[in-house]
């Protein structure tokens, strides 16, 4: 049954393209030509899925899917990309897209594509096996794993972002192809715990790390992509802000995260802060990983 389409792309043929497909199918069709359109338009119409033009795989055009994470109301939007290249399809694929159609695309693929995706929103299950499993990103977490002794550096940046953002719990965490190593906490446990590891199950910051984007989720409940997860009971996380850990400027190791035990309006403000002491951090890690040390103490 037809329903409401986005179509972002900064290339006016391409979009005219898809209003001439998709229009006289019966989908009521919204368009947008930047990212920061795209998601003002989002939160105003609440589309029931995303196609994202060839023109929008580069990083700041795919930045619109970690984007969409942030919001219950569109977090389990399927977000659909063309993608001209082999490499424009694996970014999307990592970025979180729901499907990748190889362009130039056709009136008849993107009817049929839409078609397939359209009467099934869901969130992300977790994060992709392309960004999780990782070789290259994978070296780089394991040259960052503290040791059993913990991470007094680390613990540094917790104390003051749980301080600054006046949250309960802050966390450093690195996230694995098959689970999530806190490795360093304030407020759950006392400083200097020794770091532990937990299942995917319980990783909101995977989503951090899969979208290179600050994730803000004001209340766990109702936020599609983490609503199920066994961490709201078990660990008291009904909010979150989390800002992905990306070293050198390409791998997402991790996130610098603050949650609360009860629902919470992260500010723009507070998201800005935290990014700011996150990214202090990511230049400490970026001399670690180019020091040739393993782990940080």
């Amino acid at each position: 049954m037809p329903g409401k389409v986005l179509v972002v792309d900064s290339d006016m043929a391409a979009r005219r393209a898809a209003m001439v497909a998709l229009i006289p199918a019966g989908y009521e069709l919204s368009v947008a030509e930047t990212s920061f359109e795209a998601l003002s338009v989002a939160q105003r119409v609440v589309p029931d899925l995303v196609v994202l033009g060839a023109s929008m795989t580069d990083a700041t055009g795919l930045a619109v899917i970690g984007r969409l994470f942030s919001s219950p109301a569109t977090a389990d939007v399927p977000v659909i990309v063309i993608a001209d290249t082999l490499p424009a399809a694996d970014a999307a694929d990592r970025a979180g897209a729901r499907d990748v159609i190889p362009g130039p695309v056709d009136a008849a693929a993107l009817q049929k594509a839409v078609l397939e995706h359209i009467d099934f929103p869901g969130a992300l299950p977790q994060a992709p096996a392309a960004v999780l499993g990782d070789p290259e990103r994978l070296a780089v977490v394991e040259a960052l794993r503290p040791d059993a002794s913990g991470a007094p550096s680390l613990d540094r940046f917790t104390a003051l972002a749980s301080k600054l953002l006046k949250a309960p719990v802050s966390v450093v965490t690195l996230v694995e192809a098959d689970g999530q190593t806190v490795a360093s906490q304030t407020g759950r446990d006392s400083l200097g715990t020794p770091p532990k590891k937990v299942p995917l199950t319980h990783s909101f910051c995977q989503f951090a790390v899969t979208s290179r984007e600050p994730l803000r989720i004001d209340d766990s409940l109702g936020h599609p992509l983490v609503s199920a997860s066994p961490a709201i009971q078990e660990d008291d996380i009904r909010a979150y802000l989390g800002v992905p850990l990306i070293i050198g400027g390409t791998q997402a190791v991790g996130a610098l995260c603050v949650t609360d035990g009860v629902p919470r309006h992260w500010t723009d403000d507070e998201t800005e802060l935290l990014g700011d002491l996150a990214g202090i951090l990511t230049d400490q890690l970026d001399t670690t990983v180019r020091r040739g040390r393993h782990a940080v103490g």
